[in-house]
């Protein structure tokens, strides 16, 4: 069998036909004594997927019951002679969409028939590593795991929102870099999501309940499953005061999401950046929302007194005959970060948008409120602290 050895990463590959590869792997479990097994197209290297190769790549092209990676992460990807030509050549490939009609013409002519030989449904192999930089142009860095949660426009940052009726649609912005393939879980799981490709964004549905009401949605997908409309978790119902619903309550989802990349580098076997969702239903507004205006600032409880700057809080009304009944109808809780923390604390009367972290100062006393995320998993901030100057 004929070997190669790549000058860039000094290793060596051995070429030799699919047919031949597959049985050896089927067989011994081994190529060319290093351990090979069948893998699924999440295991496509990046620089395939959206790197420097990706212009040319249609993953819809591959045999993707036959892939092949090496333990020393070398992958083999196969393709239909058919298929590899119409990726490279055809009317949807990038000759055909960048080139001028009549120096397509005479490429993809002069392809075709360098090839003619060659049948349709014989196998050709492209042999791709892992974390393979070519230049410096062609970087391939480690996972950076990093997601948002958005309003379903796509707009507005939210971890949050009223059910009134047909649940509460969140955009999952998907920011990380030199991912190849996302799992995430919504709530107490009952499906994960598990997507083999990188996909830029999709969308949940979460409703006001402890039932199984967190749904994937979306156009569906070939490489991401379950299919859109599967119930993927449910919520548990959360008492604001933790005792009884006088304060309101709430449906809390534990948002959890992986990301990997070339040879599963990355938070693959841990969840990275589990945050909380918050639905609220509509008949809270038997409470309904309440709002005060504080002068504000982001850094300096002092600075906060005299601030020409003001800010309006939003939250589910509090019961005002409560010990813990804060300003403008709010409700503080234990104004520290354990229960019973204080209600969720918004930037608008949708009760969508978080509210901003910093200092709030009652206007006309010295009462300053913090507010801050009570824990690591909180996104959307509550009364931590107060003090009177």
């Amino acid at each position: 069998m004929a070997k190669f050895k790549d000058t860039t990463s000094n290793k060596e590959f051995q070429f030799s036909t699919q047919a031949t590869l597959s049985a050896s792997v089927a067989a011994t479990g081994f190529v060319d004594g290093k351990r090979g097994e069948f893998v699924g197209v999440d295991k496509i290297p990046f620089r395939l997927k959206q790197g420097d190769q990706s212009f040319y790549f249609d993953i819809s092209k591959v045999e993707t019951g036959s892939i092949i990676r090496l333990d020393d992460g070398t992958v083999y990807v196969p393709y239909k002679k058919s298929n590899w030509q119409d990726m490279l050549i055809g009317t949807n490939s990038h000759i055909k969409n960048n080139f001028q009609n009549s120096s397509y013409l005479q490429i993809s002519s002069a392809f075709a028939e360098r090839f003619t030989q060659i049948g349709g449904e014989a196998i050709i192999t492209q042999l791709v590593e892992d974390n393979y930089t070519a230049t410096a142009k062609a970087f391939v860095g480690p996972v950076t795991a990093s997601y948002e949660l958005r309003a379903a426009n796509g707009v507005s940052q939210s971890y949050s929102g009223i059910d009134e009726g047909s649940g509460v649609d969140f955009l999952i912005e998907n920011n990380s870099t030199f991912s190849t393939h996302t799992i995430f879980q919504v709530g107490l799981p009952l499906n994960e999501v598990t997507q083999s490709v990188f996909l830029t964004s999709s969308l949940i549905n979460c409703h006001h309940s402890g039932s199984n009401t967190a749904s994937f949605m979306g156009t569906n997908n070939t490489f991401s499953t379950p299919v859109s409309g599967t119930i993927i978790g449910k919520g548990i119902v959360t008492n604001i005061n933790n005792s009884n619903g006088n304060q309101g309550t709430y449906a809390s989802y534990a948002f959890k999401m992986k990301m990997a990349g070339d040879a599963d580098s990355g938070s693959l076997y841990s969840f990275a950046g589990t945050r909380e969702i918050i639905v609220y239903d509509k008949s809270h507004e038997r409470f309904g929302v309440s709002s005060g205006s504080f002068q504000y600032d982001p850094l300096s409880r002092h600075t906060s007194t005299g601030s020409g700057v003001f800010k309006t809080l939003y939250y589910h009304t509090g019961n005002v005959g409560s010990s813990t009944a804060g300003p403008s109808g709010s409700y503080t809780g234990s104004l520290s970060t354990s229960n019973p923390l204080s209600s969720p604390l918004h930037g608008d009367a949708d009760l969508r948008t978080t509210a901003s972290y910093g200092f709030y100062n009652t206007p006309g006393t010295t009462e300053v409120y913090v507010v801050d995320a009570p824990n690591n998993n909180t996104t959307i901030p509550r009364f931590t602290a107060f003090s009177i100057l």
